[in-house]
């Protein structure tokens, strides 16, 4: 029995840096994490486009402040990266480039 606690355990806590796992590509900021920048280049939530989770494309990297990480993943379709599509735990939001 205790062989297979150790082996749950482990296999979280494999699971749980995968999912956190890849290279920091920029920073969260503002009120309510609204702006990432990732190489100069800000990004701001949009909760106004029309896709969805579906959407979700390549992922890009993570992005940090001192609180939380992100996951950064493209948007299908968006040939001029305009957009990105994030993860935090459970919840996704789209930003939008600043133009």
């Amino acid at each position: 029995m205790k062989k297979l606690i150790t082996v749950t355990v482990v296999i979280a806590l494999l699971l749980s840096f995968v999912a956190c796992g890849g290279k920091n590509i920029g920073k969260i900021s503002g009120p309510e994490n609204d702006c990432i920048t990732i190489d100069n280049v800000k990004y701001h939530r949009n909760t106004n486009l029309n896709f969805s989770t579906a959407d979700k494309g390549k992922y890009l990297g993570k992005v940090s402040n001192s609180k939380i990480t992100m996951r950064v993943y493209s948007v299908k379709g968006d040939i001029d990266g305009e957009y990105i599509y994030t993860l935090w735990d459970w919840e996704g939001s789209f930003y939008k480039r600043e133009q």
